[in-house]
């Protein structure tokens, strides 16, 4: 194809496809970026041509062509410095720019359910080991930690000789409760972490 006019024949016959992949592929530029890429890519088009690059060429004419286009867009986006995109796809005509931001909210929102997840498996955990204390253990812990009363009152409502009785019992438990819930509360990490991978 060394004629100008098969060049702008094939290059009219491929404009409407052309502008359509490249809309598709790069939603961060404009139409009329589109048609300032499609114009730029077959300028360089025609001087490959012209330079005799087309003749080791291993594609079709239009992947040639469509490749020019991508590469044209990518320079195009670098210029537009307000929008930062990553490209998915191997490079060749299967390409597509995605903004950050998009990309970002898409691992985000992933994060934020996963964690979710972990927390509420994590309350459950705690329910249970909970409802598993003895009574003494969850009256103490309960009433101090939650209710907020003294270890003076807890030790009179449990039947116990003061509140140095009752501070003691309930660090035991409190130290058991803690070592079940390391314990388990690992496993749970690991299996949120193996359902990802």
């Amino acid at each position: 194809m060394s004629n100008l006019n098969q060049i702008n024949q094939f290059l009219s016959e491929m404009k409407d496809r052309t502008l359509m992949y490249l809309c598709y592929a790069f939603p961060a530029l404009s139409g009329d970026d589109i048609e300032d890429v499609y114009q730029d890519a077959s300028i360089a088009f025609y001087l490959n041509i012209c330079n005799g690059k087309l003749g080791s060429m291993n594609s079709s004419l239009y992947t040639y062509f469509l490749r020019i286009c991508i590469n044209q867009s990518l320079k195009m986006l670098k210029k537009k410095e307000q929008i930062q995109t990553v490209v998915i796809g191997d490079g060749g005509a299967g390409v597509k720019s995605v903004s950050y931001d998009v990309v970002e909210k898409a691992m985000m929102s992933y994060d934020d359910a996963e964690t979710r997840r972990k927390e509420e498996r994590k309350q459950h955990l705690v329910k249970i080991l909970i409802d598993e204390m003895s009574d003494q253990c969850r009256n103490l812990l309960l009433g101090h930690y939650v209710e907020g009363l003294s270890w003076q009152v807890i030790a009179q409502q449990c039947g116990l000789a003061n509140a140095d009785t009752a501070k003691s019992i309930a660090c035991r438990c409190r130290k058991k409760f803690k070592d079940k819930y390391m314990s388990l509360a690992c496993r749970i990490e690991e299996v949120g972490e193996a359902s990802i991978i």
